[in-house]
């Protein structure tokens, strides 16, 4: 994995150098896909994105997804005849990952003016983690089939539709992406699957260099 990531870094820096780029903060927000989930989570990333030509941009994507716990109900129990045989249990689920990604723009519309619409999609590494925590008696009662914490490291793809407002000191950037983990199913009956996340982003584009692909 890592001369997968090292082999990507090269090829960016020895191809494009001295290409027009631009870095851009992304914040957003993404809710999982997969069927009864109420998983969520903010969505932040750092951009490095090449300009090849007036329709086509390449981009390096260091991303974070930060989690939003959820908090479902579940059941304990117990065989002491004392206590009673079942009490509540709160159980939480906490989905994060990190991922490193390259990606592209192709521009689909907007060439002659300062609205553009882009197909992206992005393709990489990333180190997912679902976590999950309890809260009950647990010197009194035990949870029948409870659900484990996961951790993983595959590669993630995603794609979606982009929108740009180009200004003279930037670009302003809204994505709507659907993304999916490319790893096998979780060897565990848990109740949850690795997120499908449905991603809502805004960012800024900051031009760091000019050169003949500056142009709308």
């Amino acid at each position: 994995m890592n001369k997968i990531i090292a082999l990507l870094l090269g090829i960016l820096f020895f191809c494009h150098c001295d290409a027009q780029f631009y870095v851009e903060p992304i914040v957003g927000y993404q809710q999982d896909l997969n069927k009864g989930s109420r998983l969520r989570q903010i969505n932040s990333a750092i951009n490095v994105s090449w300009k090849l030509g007036r329709s086509f941009e390449l981009i390096l994507q260091g991303q974070r997804s930060w989690p939003i716990a959820y908090r479902y109900s579940d059941a304990a129990f117990t065989t002491n005849p004392t206590l009673p045989v079942s009490v509540d249990a709160i159980k939480i689920i906490s989905p994060s990952a990190l991922s490193l990604l390259v990606g592209q723009r192709l521009k689909l519309a907007g060439r002659a003016s300062n609205n553009s619409l882009f197909f992206t999609c992005y393709l990489g590494v990333s180190n997912q983690q679902i976590k999950v925590d309890y809260s009950y008696d647990k010197n009194n009662y035990t949870i029948l089939n409870p659900d484990k914490t996961v951790k993983e490291t595959g590669f993630y793809a995603s794609g979606g539709i982009e929108y740009m407002r180009h200004y003279k000191t930037g670009r302003i950037l809204t994505q709507l992406l659907v993304g999916g983990f490319v790893h096998e199913d979780i060897n565990y009956p848990n109740s949850f699957k690795f997120l499908v996340p449905f991603s809502f982003n805004v960012g800024y584009s900051v031009p760091i260099s000019k050169n003949k692909h500056d142009k709308k």
